[in-house]
């Protein structure tokens, strides 16, 4: 095999839409605090549009450790027998938080 110095061929990519057309679920696992959560490849392209899951990595924030270091993502095609003990969290709302900055001039 060829030496790709760690980068991946162009057009190989798996992004959420390609995993939201095929019925799978985006795994998000801090491996800090050991949790992990489910989501709908959908609901995450509403946030980080139709990007490589690889991406997602450092993007999101673990809710429990506050870190995005440890934060990883992975496509999985469950199932149903692995699926009915799955919660799936679903994006209920964006808000969009506006703070104001004053600057005292001298």
């Amino acid at each position: 095999m060829p030496d790709t110095d760690g980068r991946r061929k162009r057009g190989n990519a798996w992004t959420l839409g390609k995993s939201h057309e095929r019925g799978d679920l985006i795994l998000i696992r801090c491996g800090h605090c050991n949790i992990k959560r489910w989501y709908e490849p959908s609901d995450l392209i509403r946030l980080f549009g139709d990007v490589d899951i690889e991406l997602i990595d450092g993007h999101m924030l673990c809710e429990k450790c506050r870190n995005k270091e440890f934060v990883r993502a992975e496509a999985r095609h469950l199932t149903a027998m692995e699926r009915v003990g799955i919660r799936v969290r679903r994006l209920a709302e964006i808000r969009v938080v506006r703070r104001v900055v004053w600057k005292d001039e001298e």
